[in-house]
């Protein structure tokens, strides 16, 4: 056992300090969960909208109450400002999202029928214009009413009308949003893009993670160091699977990594079962460190391992949707033979709090699928660490 931890020890400060796999391994994922997670992102975020009433008069109760409705708050988070010069800067600094400034005379103008109106600033975000806006719209929609109805009936009648109606039109929801030619149709499914590509990438590079393992036995066995190992006292199936588990490790402290780092920097939600995340992680090393030695015992050199390996796993990645989301409705149940389905959707079946069945009828699959890289990788073993075998 302890020559078992040494060479695996030996084996994890050897890759660490390999600064182009550390990149690769760690660095890659993180970078394609943002680039995909933000480019597919739908989720409708919170504008930042920085507001000043200077107005003391009749409608300050009225632009009080809209701007704190509950409805309005899914979308816009109101920030009180002191005075109209502030929101100019705070909309300018990047402070706020969009800017609003109520003049003083605004109530006096709508109760004598002459044209009213807010002064607005426009922020860097286009979307976030456009949802501040539609709030704005709304409000002033009703004012425009409102002018309309006392040209026509005058200000006692007006008044007395939208008094009654008052009640009944604060119960409509503020803003109406919705996704344009997406239908009913969810493409990442109960998850968000960046929790959707957050699971997708880290089985993936966890499956590269395994052929690292692969690589260093072969490097071991062309340079003559496995031969020399195979010639002292211990027993070499254990020396060899040290050197295997050090990678395992390296890929264990590559998942920990990422799902920290999408958690705190990216505010990727994983759901919280982190022993079940554990499992599924250990699990698709295994598989991929099963494949990886399956196919080199076939191809025998590294290059050809290395070019073989990612053509299998890039494949597997394509057709479980890593790729091209919705593909795995395309493919026939193809997605359903790969490491990747089981792993990644078993993942987001956390993520998007799924029953405890499905979780567990996912890892159930993926232990099958490991277990049987993993048969096949110790009979073919020799093939990959001995030369002539």
């Amino acid at each position: 056992m302890r020559v078992w931890w040494t060479t695996a020890y030996y084996e994890l400060v050897k890759i660490s300090r390999m600064r182009s796999v550390l990149a690769i391994l760690i660095g890659m994922p993180l970078l394609l969960i943002l680039l995909l997670g933000s480019a597919f992102d739908t989720e409708i975020k919170q504008a930042k909208v920085v507001v000043f009433n200077a107005d003391q008069g009749d409608m300050k109760a009225s632009i009080d109450t809209f701007w704190q409705e509950a409805d309005l708050g899914l979308y816009i988070e109101v920030l009180q400002a002191k005075s109209a010069n502030d929101v100019q800067d705070w909309v300018r600094e990047g402070l706020a999202d969009y800017g609003v400034s109520i003049p003083s005379a605004f109530s006096e103008k709508v109760r004598s029928g002459n044209a009213a109106e807010w002064l607005t600033f426009e922020g860097r975000y286009a979307e976030k214009n456009i949802a501040a806006e539609a709030a704005v719209n709304r409000y002033m929609s009703s004012v425009n009413l409102q002018l309309a109805a006392i040209r026509l009936m005058g200000a006692e009648q007006a008044a007395e009308a939208f008094g009654q109606a008052g009640t009944s039109a604060s119960n409509e929801a503020a803003i109406a949003v919705h996704n344009l030619g997406m239908g009913n149709s969810r493409i990442f499914g109960e998850t968000t893009a960046i929790q959707y590509y957050s699971a997708t990438y880290l089985i993936m590079f966890l499956l590269y993670g395994g052929m690292t393992a692969v690589i260093s036995l072969i490097n071991q066995r062309e340079s003559g160091t496995l031969h020399r190992l195979y010639a002292i006292p211990s027993s070499f199936r254990i020396i060899v699977f040290g050197i295997v588990f050090g990678a395992c490790m390296l890929a264990a402290l590559q998942a920990i990594v990422v799902i920290l780092f999408t958690t705190y920097v990216y505010d990727v939600n994983w759901g919280g079962h982190y022993g079940a995340i554990a499992l599924i992680c250990l699990l698709a090393t295994a598989a991929g460190v099963g494949l990886a030695i399956t196919v080199a015992s076939f191809v025998h050199n590294k290059k050809s391992t290395q070019t073989m390996f990612s053509i299998i796993v890039l494949s597997m990645t394509f057709l479980s949707g890593g790729m091209v989301t919705g593909i795995e409705n395309m493919v026939g149940g193809a997605n359903k033979l790969t490491i990747n389905h089981w792993a990644s959707s078993t993942l987001r079946a956390i993520m998007n709090g799924s029953s405890q069945t499905e979780v567990w009828q996912g890892i159930g699959v993926l232990s099958l699928i490991a277990l049987g890289l993993l048969i096949v990788a110790v009979v073919r073993l020799p093939k990959v660490v001995k030369r002539h075998a």
